[in-house]
């Protein structure tokens, strides 16, 4: 009979932070410290860490932003034969995530609230949008998504993010939050027709709410206008990104209007 071979602590740990990276396509320092509760300096030491034995690879997209890491070929291996052991799940059926100045600031933000919605949201499970394309492709159906309809025509509008609450045995799944990471100022039009696609999945019954973060303070007047002329204040709520991340290099975040309330006070 075989022995099975000792893995260390440190092993597990980093190839399940690799499978997370993997779910995700892409991680940061920032994003790294507040799911493993650790400093930001100790996360990027150990992210760089792994960058040095070949299990990720670093890249330094955009000047006065957050570096950001991907996994390679070989962390993935690691990341899939430990899976077992470590108690984590190895997300399958993902593309390689490719890095790209465009998507960059998105990324990094996405990955931060990812991170601190698991802390947050505790027997939930948090997933990116990478895996809801995945899980609706391969069920066949919409789980988070919603139809969006613009100038007559229709298309898919993935939120950044999806909340699932945990189920109760013998009873329908409940529907999962859907979660909107907003750091541009898109046009009235682009942005009605997505906040009445996603208050058109609450209401039958897709999803249970929607829930923006907003980074400027304009984006979040943007979105409290239109929420408001649509009259869909309960579907859908706007907080300022401020509320669910801390400080993040090159964002220009709101302070979160409860700590203004109470310095007016």
């Amino acid at each position: 009979m075989a022995t099975a071979k000792y893995v260390s602590q440190q092993v597990l740990q980093r190839a399940g932070m690799i499978a997370w990276t993997t779910a995700l396509g892409a991680i940061t320092a920032e994003a790294s410290a507040e799911r493993s509760e650790l400093s930001i300096d100790a996360a990027r030491e150990g992210l760089d860490e792994a960058v040095d034995l070949g299990l990720l690879e670093k890249h330094s997209v955009l000047v006065g932003y957050s570096d950001i890491y991907t996994p390679t070929n070989a962390g993935r291996r690691l990341a899939r034969k430990h899976a077992a052991a470590g108690s984590y799940a190895y997300p399958q059926g993902l593309r390689v995530a490719r890095v790209t100045i465009k998507d960059a600031r998105h990324t990094i933000a996405c990955v931060s609230v990812v991170a601190a919605l698991e802390r947050r949201y505790r027997g939930h499970r948090v997933i990116g949008e990478r895996e809801l394309h995945r899980d609706e492709s391969e069920q066949k159906r919409r789980l988070a998504s919603v139809e969006v309809r613009r100038y007559n025509q229709k298309r898919s509008h993935y939120p950044d993010a999806v909340i699932w609450p945990p189920g109760v045995p013998g009873e329908p799944e409940p529907p999962p939050v859907g979660v909107e990471v907003e750091l541009t100022l898109k046009s009235k039009e682009e942005l009605t027709a997505i906040c009445r696609g996603l208050a058109h999945g609450v209401q039958i019954g897709q999803i249970e709410a929607a829930l923006y973060y907003a980074e400027k303070r304009k984006l979040e007047e943007r979105l409290l206008d239109t929420i408001d002329e649509l009259k869909v204040g309960e579907m859908i709520i706007v907080n300022p990104l401020s509320e669910i991340v801390g400080p993040l290099p090159g964002f220009e975040l709101s302070p979160w209007r409860d700590e203004e309330d109470h310095q007016h006070q």
